[in-house]
């Protein structure tokens, strides 16, 4: 069955529009995914600078704590 001339030339336009609309819905979909995965990298390195953060504050106490410890130790002693 051969189509028209105008039947062919919609065939086209249609096939043009469906091909530019994949391709529009392809890169739309691709920032999108590009957007969340900085999201998430950047959350994951504001967690880990809290976490490093908090790991000095434990740190810094537990120092303190034994140093108060030692020194209950020694009075202690006396």
């Amino acid at each position: 069955m051969i189509l028209s001339e105008t039947k062919e030339m919609l065939v086209i336009i249609f096939g043009a529009f469906l091909f530019m609309a994949i391709i529009g819905n392809t890169i739309k979909d691709y920032r999108r995914m590009t957007r969340e995965a900085k999201k998430e990298v950047a959350q994951r390195e504001k967690d880990e600078a809290y976490v490093k953060q908090l790991k000095e504050v434990i740190d810094l106490k537990t120092e303190k704590l034994q140093k108060q410890i030692k020194e209950e130790r020694k009075e202690k002693k006396n």
